[in-house]
């Protein structure tokens, strides 16, 4: 019997030292693992991220790279202007048949060699005014490539300035969706304790929690916009994707003074697209005298000289040459004038061409003008309905909890309210979106 005490208090000592073990190793708490380091944050204003823009993207530098070939193309046209010199040297070595050694009496199997040297100078003195036009329109080129950097660098402003308000839009929206499920969890408070004591009914709490998780969903969906705008802004400055930028300042209001007339002239008189197109008419122009030179003579002047002798290099026997060369194609079977008809139709093509492109300048002038008056409005529209959904909201809150209101009329006040805050933060991106995108329809010149 004694034997069986000891075992058992033995046995109980035992089984609370095993659940004292258990329950150490269940109540410890795992080793801390060291936490990733947040990403630094790059600052950078309005003004430098379109700076960087302008540097770095690959749309201003491809810009420029046509531009300096253009200037190769001139230099290449003005070359014909002038005569070109040439060298050459020839190594022959001709070998005689019996017969032809017979009757000349050379010895059998005779081979000559002979060895020849020539500079030719040649010029071409006129060309039915073809080679003026071909520099003409390399020059027209050159200009139009320089119209084709400052629309460039126009479109990466613009470009940089959207990409910059995007990522401070999606920001707000941020902080929108983290208050919107600030104020529903504050309220879901208030309703499972009123549930509690028996005021209200648990549909009640059921339908503030469905709408507390649509409100963390639209929560997710912002972040995610967020970071693709940061994204998005990332690409066009040149920076790796993964940079976390900060951004500065917020969306601003200033009222925009000028009359639609002044803005449709200030375009008509700064678009580079219009100067491009200038450009085309009169490249077009050109080519219809290039064709028509097809009718007309070239004259061509060639002067030689030329050494030639048995035995390398061959610098003795020494002759020169000067002569004129008159070419004229009296039938080419329609060629030229199949030329002539393409030159003509693409001049009336570049024609409607400009006149097309006035009037997109003038209609992109207007719908952006007409859209940023638009906005203008809906600013102070909806700045006004932000202060009615707050006071809405606020007496709702206050009805359902002196048991006068519904559920339902506060959780569509807070709906109201959320909508109108996201009315006047889009009415705010998008004013400052069309006040960027005026100034590229008017081509205000980026310095």
């Amino acid at each position: 019997m004694y034997t069986r005490k000891k075992l058992r208090r033995l046995a109980v000592l035992l089984a609370m030292g095993l659940l004292l073990t258990a329950s150490t190793l269940v109540g410890a708490e795992p080793a801390a693992t060291p936490a990733a380091q947040p990403a630094p944050v790059t600052e950078i204003t309005l003004d430098q991220a379109v700076n960087m823009a302008l540097t770095n993207n690959p749309s201003g530098k491809i810009a420029v790279f046509e531009f300096e070939a253009a200037k190769g193309t001139l230099t290449a046209a003005r070359s014909y202007r002038w005569p070109t010199l040439s060298y050459t040297h020839r190594d022959a070595w001709t070998w005689y048949g019996e017969k032809y050694n017979e009757r000349y009496t050379y010895p059998h199997n005779y081979v000559e060699d002979k060895f020849t040297n020539a500079l030719t100078l040649n010029w071409t003195v006129w060309a039915g005014n073809k080679i003026e036009s071909q520099v003409s329109q390399a020059k027209l080129a050159l200009d139009a490539s320089q119209w084709g950097i400052a629309a460039a660098r126009q479109t990466l402003k613009y470009n940089a300035t959207d990409a910059y308000f995007k990522l401070m839009a999606a920001r707000n929206a941020v902080k929108l969706g983290e208050e919107s499920v600030e104020r529903l969890e504050k309220y879901l408070q208030d309703v499972q304790v009123q549930y509690r004591v028996g005021v209200v009914a648990k549909v009640d709490v059921l339908r503030s929690e469905v709408s507390l998780a649509q409100a963390r969903q639209t929560l997710i969906e912002v972040r995610n916009a967020y970071d693709l705008a940061m994204a998005n802004l990332n690409n066009i400055i040149g920076l790796p994707l993964t940079t976390n930028i900060g951004i500065k300042g917020d969306l601003t209001y200033e009222k925009y003074e000028q009359s639609l007339a002044t803005c449709e002239d200030s375009a008509l008189r700064q678009r580079p697209e219009i100067f491009q197109s200038t450009d085309a008419v009169k490249s077009a122009q050109e080519a219809i005298t290039i064709a028509r030179a097809g009718y007309l003579p070239t004259v061509t002047a060639t002067a030689q000289a030329a050494w030639y002798n048995d035995q390398f290099p061959g610098g003795k026997n020494y002759n020169w040459t000067i002569y004129l060369t008159t070419n004229w194609n009296i039938l080419d079977s329609g060629l030229t004038a199949g030329n002539l008809k393409k030159a003509v139709e693409t001049h009336k093509k570049a024609q409607e061409q400009l006149r097309q492109t006035v009037d997109s300048v003038r209609l992109d002038v207007r719908s952006t003008y007409l859209s940023l008056q638009s906005f203008d409005q809906s600013i102070q529209t909806s700045k006004a309905s932000v202060g009615l959904a707050e006071e809405d909201y606020r007496i709702k809150v206050i009805r359902y909890r002196a048991g006068v209101g519904t559920n339902l009329d506060v959780l569509d006040a807070q709906v109201a309210l959320t909508t109108a805050k996201n009315n006047y933060l889009l009415a705010m991106y998008n004013y400052n979106n069309y006040r960027a995108k005026l100034d590229k329809a008017m081509g205000v010149p980026v310095k």
